[in-house]
């Protein structure tokens, strides 16, 4: 059963032990990151920071800092639903009326998962006298930060065509009222910022809506569609009392804002590569209004070397990813983001059946998503991408690294990796980690695996049992 919103799901934890409330009152300014950092590392709760020093809103961190809250916020690997959901929907029109019969069918379970707007909800249950972001728990995480940054903020933004996409960018607090918007050129949000100059800005939604900020959705599909297909019903969203775009209805807070068409400096920020990343120019965002619950929870996220709680993040990522993926390259087995990878080393393992097809898929990935795949590695089905032993062995065995590892230059990347000396322009690797074909070998045949006749297996499986279990054979 999907939690109803934030409040929900922090109930949940408290009930099962995995929330603490800390009372004791700590800073913004280096401190609250300091006590999330080690508190993730350790693997521990997740925390709510009932007051800080400079008197802002509670915050809450640490929600997605182990994969059992993740599972318990998404009700599961999301893998199975949502492959079985974009598996049932509609590609092609009906024929003839069983196919008419079966076509209402599919519509009417979309239906149950769609999107609908609400007349009004209880994000909207406080409308704040006073535009004052200082309120609001924005961060500073470490010492060559020039200020504030609030970090689990969710940007939604509607493009012309009336699509809706919403995802993580960071939001450096430059006063009272405005902020600076930390996305990339290439990302679907900061296009549709383009054309509409209209953002919402939310904090603490339900926690599947939470984790889906973190994917990339292949357009054109609706990502609050997808929401909806993980939840098993359809998200609840209200329209902006100043800005024509919706957001959910059952949040803690919204920042409703428009975009000046002004850029200020945003940065150094310490990111989650362990690193300073660059201080550039980034779009300053005025704020029309602010709404809120009573009493709002704001959470917040920490960053730092890996791994932390985006780790996590990137493994729900890879679940939903891998249906995403499967729609389109159904040779595709399975898909793995080492969490400590940050996103950028990718395991995919494929039925392969022509020569060029491990390059032809690496594609496909770096095509879906500049942010992710800088080194991918594709194995073959019957390769474990999480264990490190299959997977060192087939990488060992089976790449010739002057034929097997190409190099794509000049590519997109994202502005976070500290290898490119220019932010957001890079390049990408594919490690060709398969068994080759004839036409890939030189025209000979692969060697051939080491394979024990099945009845000397069986025989050696039944003896190495019994001496392994203590018996006699």
């Amino acid at each position: 059963m999907a939690h109803g919103d934030l409040r929900d799901f922090l109930s949940d934890l408290e009930s099962r032990g995995q929330l603490v409330r800390l009372g004791e009152s700590v800073s913004v300014d280096l401190e609250l990151a300091a006590v999330l950092r080690r508190i993730t590392y350790a693997g521990g709760p997740a925390v709510l920071f009932e007051s800080t020093r400079e008197g802002t809103l509670p915050a809450v961190g640490n929600l997605f800092g182990s994969w059992g809250r993740v599972e318990l916020a998404a009700g599961g690997d999301p893998y199975p639903a949502l492959s079985s959901a974009l598996g049932s929907l509609p590609t092609r029109p009906p024929s003839g009326i069983s196919g008419a019969i079966r076509s209402i069918g599919d519509l009417s379970r979309l239906s149950r998962v769609a999107p609908r707007t609400v007349r009004s909800g209880p994000v909207r249950e406080v409308p704040w006298d006073e535009v004052d972001l200082l309120r609001l728990p924005a961060i500073r995480q470490w010492p060559g930060e020039p200020g504030r940054f609030l970090t689990m903020g969710i940007t939604f933004v509607r493009g012309k065509g009336g699509a809706l996409d919403f995802g993580y960018y960071r939001l450096q607090v430059l006063g009272r009222d405005s902020l600076i918007m930390h996305w990339m050129p290439w990302r679907r949000g900061a296009a549709y910022g383009e054309e509409s100059r209209q953002v919402a800005i939310v904090f603490g939604p339900d926690p599947v809506t939470m984790l889906m900020a973190g994917v990339p959705v292949p357009h054109p599909m609706d990502k609050a569609l997808v929401v909806g297909m993980l939840r098993g019903e359809g998200l609840e969203l209200v329209r902006g009392e100043t800005v024509d775009v919706e957001y959910p209805a059952r949040s803690e807070l919204v920042i409703e804002g428009e975009l000046t068409g002004e850029t200020a400096l945003e940065g150094p920020f310490g990111d989650h590569a362990g690193v300073y990343s660059a201080a550039r120019p980034y779009p300053v965002v005025r704020v029309r209004a602010i709404f809120s619950r009573r009493d709002p929870v704001i959470p917040v996220t920490v960053t730092g070397r890996p791994v932390l709680e985006d780790g996590n993040i990137i493994r729900f990522g890879e679940r939903a990813a891998l249906a995403f993926v499967q729609q389109l390259l159904p040779e595709v087995v399975d898909l793995h983001m080492p969490p400590a990878g940050l996103g950028y080393l990718t395991l995919v393992s494929i039925r392969k059946r022509y020569p060029g097809h491990a390059m032809r898929v690496a594609a496909a990935l770096w095509a879906l998503s500049p942010l992710y795949h800088k080194l991918t590695v594709v194995l073959d089905s019957d390769v474990d991408l999480r264990d490190p032993t299959s997977v060192t062995y087939a990488i060992s065995a089976n790449v010739n690294p002057g034929r097997d590892i190409r190099v794509v230059d000049g590519y997109p990347t994202e502005e976070l990796d500290p290898s490119t000396p220019t932010p957001g322009f890079g390049s990408k690797a594919c490690v060709d980690a398969t068994r080759k074909l004839p036409e890939e070998y030189g025209g000979a045949e692969y060697p051939g695996d080491l394979v024990a006749p099945p009845e000397v297996e069986e025989l050696a499986r039944r003896i190495s049992e019994s001496i392994l279990g203590g018996g006699r054979a």
